[in-house]
């Protein structure tokens, strides 16, 4: 093993080039592949840090939704306290809910965003360590409340808080009993400051919410944890049996469903409130991205090595003579791949750990230096190591190892036409991966572009919305007075939900009968049935969001007790209605959500997009039935000159008409293009990691040409003394790339549309994969390639041709 080291450290001196393209490349790919690794190793560490993880399992409740089947993190109120009694399996069971709060300590505020109510039994299911207080106790009594280290020392200092008192949403008077480690980064809960005991076991948040308190309402998140060994399928089956005993008169097209704790995170289900939940399918791409570039990284060592097999043939053919083995000589390479492969390796490992806050801001990933050095993390890279090793190294041993020593010796170099296609094809392979890189990085540039650019139907540019809680609402016509009095504010609005932000989906009827089936327990069939956005608002909406009125008024009184509720809806509720905007006027609909179940319609406006562009637009209604319980907004269209000042008025405004309320402005515009943050990330990593893979193939292209210009060197001599032009010599270097680069095309572009079809079929309003997308990335991909070969080429052709003929 000593001497196949020193032979190898020998040869990569010698063949300096050689070996710092090969490293080079080799560390770039590894550096990325390194990053992405620590990428997925942090998703998958999430929730580890709970001891009893395996025996914890979130309660879905699975359902039949309008032609599709739905899976909510979200279970009915009465079934964790009926499953603490009645199912044995179950060690310890809890609820949570979320909500925005506002803690008031002293005369301070404090916005809370994920205020967490949960029950009594949450710290034994969740174990973490505590600085006061136990779990045993942490939300044992009536009105307690337990603080994050962090939180803590925010609101008291470095005293000890138990004991305190704390006023939440100015009603609920709670007592703090403990003080928890906070949660690690890691952790579906990480952003849970604050854990308050439900004020009653077996009673919903706050006693406004007891008319929701049914088996009905699907709304919280259930966590359990199971006896050791029980069987999770068994005690699946006995929840079912519990819902099924108790859910009464309710339609019975839903059950329950098991998720083990461990799983929440990559396979996230629609209504939960876990922190920065992930996607299984973003790390299988990024696995994917990550074999690619590795791939890549090793096809360029394996055509570097097998280029100088005119250098090396005869050594080899030497070394065979004397009596070497061809395992000997396979291994002596395999050694020389083992040292270049390895001191690639470090650097990477050295520049992944220096690059990490970088790749962090322009991710937006929460990626720890502490990954690296995680012993699992260790033992994964090794066996990346080892594979890399094995990769690139076995077919340019096997190749160079095969040569026959006479024939070398007597002959020089032979060519061997088998071992050229298998260069040139992985050559093909390279190229194809660099075009279908690009295109996806146009795709999902140009769709990013085209959502943004997008014309929504609506208009929220100075637009701010300050959010009043039920008890203020009554206060709307003061408060609204003393801001009209403000120069600066030009119109208002109010509304329990804005587009994009809030608001809810009912079950809308095309008809009373279709109601009526539904209330009996029949399930209608599917064109009598759809979902409908519904809001609150006054008549000033029309106004606020510049909404286009196509039939009647917007005209919307203020609801009196037991007046039916007036609705104005959009263009998309008349085509499931199969009516006209002229007809419709005076007429009922019928819908969960709205008032009394029925409205009868006003006004109908024009479409608009109240949700994200991955959603066709479907029926919406306006209405006038104040809701009972969900906090409304006040919007206001302002002139945006010195905002800053402004909002310091507007909060002095709203301060003197609610003193105890936490002053508090959004901006629809702000969260417009905040929607599609993720598909700027993903946009973000494609271009980060394409330009890095593209760059390792560049080094790979250079090296070929720094070769093969090496091996023609007396031939292009020859040529230019014979009057060859510095273009024909170009000419000659570049024709054997664009005939890869031609066969590339042919294999990529269909690959690349199939996974572009795939990345727009999320989105309702996409762009069209044009014939230009492609053109582009081919384009790109042939400029770059001949670029790097031209820049050796050039290089070899300007050569002074006296100099290469008299060189041995």
């Amino acid at each position: 093993m000593f001497y196949h080291l020193k032979i190898a450290v020998r040869n990569l001196r010698q063949n300096s080039l050689f070996t710092i393209l090969n490293i080079a490349g080799l560390a770039v790919g590894m550096t990325v592949v390194l990053i992405i690794c620590a990428m997925i190793f942090n998703e998958y560490s999430f929730d580890k840090s709970f001891q009893n993880r395996s025996r914890i399992y979130r309660v879905n409740t699975v359902g039949v939704g309008i032609n599709e089947e739905t899976v909510s993190g979200f279970t009915a109120p009465p079934f964790a306290p009926a499953a603490e009694d009645e199912i044995p399996e179950v060690e310890f069971i809890t609820r949570t809910c979320i909500s925005q709060a506002v803690v008031k300590l002293s005369d301070d505020f404090f916005k809370i965003e994920k205020f967490c109510w949960a029950d009594k039994d949450f710290f034994r299911i969740f174990e973490t360590p505590f600085i006061y207080g136990s779990p045993e106790t942490a939300l044992l009594e009536h009105g307690s409340v337990a603080l994050s280290e962090s939180k803590a020392a925010m609101l008291f200092g470095d005293l000890n808080p138990i004991g305190e008192n704390i006023l939440i949403d100015g009603i609920n008077n709670m007592v703090v009993r403990a003080v928890y480690k906070d949660f690690p980064s890691n952790s579906s809960f990480a952003d849970y400051s604050v854990i308050g005991q439900f004020l009653s076991s077996h009673l919903p948040i706050t006693p406004r919410d007891k008319g929701y308190y049914h088996w009905g309402n699907i709304g919280f998140e259930t966590f359990c944890l199971l006896i050791d060994g029980v069987d999770s399928e068994h005690a699946e089956e006995q929840m079912q049996q519990l819902l099924e005993k108790n859910k009464g008169g309710i339609d019975g097209s839903f059950s329950l469903q098991l998720q083990p704790f461990e799983k929440i995170h990559l396979y996230p289900v629609y209504g939960t409130n876990i922190y920065a939940p992930g996607d299984i399918n973003r790390l299988k791409m990024l696995f994917l991205l990550a074999v690619i570039i590795l791939t890549v990284a090793c096809i360029n060592y394996m055509n570097l090595s097998t280029a100088r097999a005119q250098k090396r043939s005869k050594e080899i053919g030497i070394n065979k003579t004397l009596g070497a083995r061809r395992s000997a000589i396979m291994n002596r390479l395999f050694v020389e791949t083992g040292v270049v492969t390895l001191i690639a390796f470090v650097s990477a490992f050295l520049f992944s750990i220096l690059l990490l806050p970088v790749f962090n801001d322009f991710l937006e990933q929460h990626i720890s230096p502490g990954v690296f050095l995680n012993p699992v993390f260790l033992l994964g890279l090794t066996a990346v190591y080892l594979i890399t090793v094995f990769v690139s190294a076995s077919y340019p041993a096997i190749y160079l190892s095969g040569f026959a020593p006479l024939t070398i010796i007597r002959q020089g170099y032979t060519k061997g036409g088998s071992h050229a296609i298998i260069r040139k094809g992985l050559s093909v392979i390279q190229f194809s991966v660099a075009v279908i890189l690009i295109t996806c990085v146009i795709i999902i540039s140009s769709q990013i572009k085209y959502i943004t650019d997008k014309d929504l139907g609506y208009d929220v540019s100075g637009v701010i919305a300050i959010e009043l809680d039920v008890s203020s609402q009554n206060d709307y016509a003061a408060l609204k007075n003393d801001f009209a009095a403000q120069s600066s504010v030009l119109s208002f609005s109010m509304t329990s939900a804005f587009p994009l932000w809030s608001g809810t989906n009912n079950i809308f009827f095309k008809n009373l009968q279709a109601r009526q089936e539904t209330f009996n327990g029949k399930q209608p069939s599917s064109d009598q049935i759809s979902y409908l956005g519904l809001s609150y608002a006054t008549p000033d909406i029309l106004e606020m969001l510049n909404l286009k009125l196509i039939s009647g008024s917007m005209y919307l009184k203020e609801k009196s007790e037991g007046e039916i509720t007036q609705a104005v809806v959009n263009r998309k509720t008349l085509e499931f209605l199969e009516t006209t905007p002229e007809e419709i006027i005076g007429k009922t609909i019928y819908a969960g959500g709205i008032g009394g179940g029925e409205a009868y319609v006003t006004g109908v406006v024009e479409d608009f997009n109240f949700k994200d562009l991955r959603t066709p637009i479907g029926p919406y209604c306006f209405q006038n039935s104040r809701p009972g319980r969900e906090n409304v907004y006040l919007l206001m269209r302002v002139n945006d000159d010195n905002l800053s000042e402004q909002l310091a008025t507007y909060e002095a405004i709203y301060k003197k008409h609610f003193p105890d309320k936490l002053f508090e402005a959004y901006f629809p515009s702000i969260r417009q293009q905040r929607v599609y943050d993720d598909d700027r990330q993903t946009n973000r990593m494609a271009i980060c990691f394409s330009i890095l893979a593209i760059l390792v193939a560049c080094m790979g292209v250079f090296g070929l040409t720094a070769f093969m210009a090496e091996q023609r060197t007396k031939e292009i001599a020859i040529r230019k003394v014979l009057g060859a032009s510095v273009g024909s010599v170009l000419q000659m270097f570049t024709n054997s790339y664009i005939r890869l680069l031609a066969l590339s095309l042919l294999i990529a572009i269909p690959v690349a549309w199939q996974i572009g079809n795939r990345y727009l079929q999320d989105f309702a309003y996409r762009i069209d994969l044009g014939w230009w997308i492609f053109a582009a990335a081919a384009l790109i991909t042939v400029v770059v390639t001949l670029l790097t070969v031209c820049f050796q080429a050039i290089k070899t052709a300007i050569a002074n041709p006296v100099k290469s003929l008299k060189t041995e």
